[in-house]
């Protein structure tokens, strides 16, 4: 089988474990803070997350920015240029433009590497369901699957995954144009909160919503019982901003209905976490 490297860029949320061991490299993203521009590794180059998550408590302007065809090729070309094919999983193409200027890197980067294998995934998803949809590339190669082999399965693998969310900050929801100034004014005023998920084209949807964060984990649970393998083993993703005492607050009620589930509890990587604001928590999970 021809070798070739795993990558996914860092609004996915994965066991860092896994980066350690080498069995995927992470590509930075930044995002604007007041003004200033920050970059996110998810290591100790760049803003860790923790500091983020202070700057969000100040509830200071933020936003995201996209990775621009020339900054996919400045990633993408060195491993090009010394032969080695790539394999990389992208931002849904619902929420940022990346994945569609990674695919145009890789058209400018095959016609002077022809020999060489460029491939981007759009995983329709974020933070920990790209981290479940990552875990599975890389079992795909260790289990000796060819790059196209790869490829093609996470394209079906990922109709399979879903994740819920919790949002505590309407006005971090506002700014990222996902709902309007009346809702977020008019929800504040009587302390409603939204839950919301991923459609199968990428996109966000609100699918629910509760006064409070005792209400919205009861709620998380019974989306999970709707659509996940309960009786099996299968990988869970918890992610939060910054409030790791709710995230295992959820994680007890995941294991009580779910006992052969195997969770994993990680912030919420800063690149989801400026449209999610304070006291968010995404659960991400495989399904039936």
């Amino acid at each position: 089988m021809k070798d070739y490297l795993l990558f996914m860029d860092v609004s996915g949320d994965i066991d860092r474990s896994y980066v350690e061991q080498g069995k995927v490299k992470l590509l930075p993203m930044e995002f604007v803070i007041n003004g200033e521009v920050y970059t996110y590794t998810d290591d100790e180059q760049g803003m860790n997350a923790v500091q983020f998550y202070d700057f969000v408590q100040q509830k200071l302007p933020m936003s995201t920015t996209q990775i621009s065809p020339a900054k996919w090729v400045e990633f993408f070309e060195p491993y090009a240029k010394a032969g080695q094919s790539v394999l990389c999983l992208c931002l849904s193409s619902g929420l940022s433009s990346s994945f569609n200027s990674a695919c145009l890197a890789t058209e400018e980067l095959k016609e002077k590497y022809p020999d060489v294998d460029i491939l981007v995934v759009d995983s329709l998803r974020a933070t920990g369901i790209e981290g479940i949809i990552c875990e599975r590339m890389i079992e795909n190669k260790d289990k000796g699957l060819t790059i196209k082999e790869n490829h093609d399965d996470l394209l079906e693998f990922r109709n399979k995954t879903f994740a819920c969310a919790y949002v505590d900050d309407l006005d971090a929801l506002k700014r990222g144009g996902r709902i309007s100034k009346t809702v977020a004014f008019v929800g504040g005023l009587l302390g409603i909160k939204p839950l919301i998920q991923f459609l199968p084209n990428g996109t966000l949807d609100m699918w629910g919503k509760q006064r409070g964060y005792k209400m919205s984990i009861h709620n998380m649970v019974q989306y999970y019982l709707g659509k996940a393998d309960v009786d099996n083993s299968h990988t869970v993703y918890i992610t939060h901003a910054n409030d790791e005492a709710y995230a295992n607050e959820l994680a007890q009620e995941i294991k009580a209905v779910s006992p052969l589930a195997e969770i994993k509890i990680r912030l919420l990587s800063p690149i989801i976490g400026v449209h999610l604001g304070t006291s968010a928590m995404v659960l991400a999970f495989i399904g039936k």
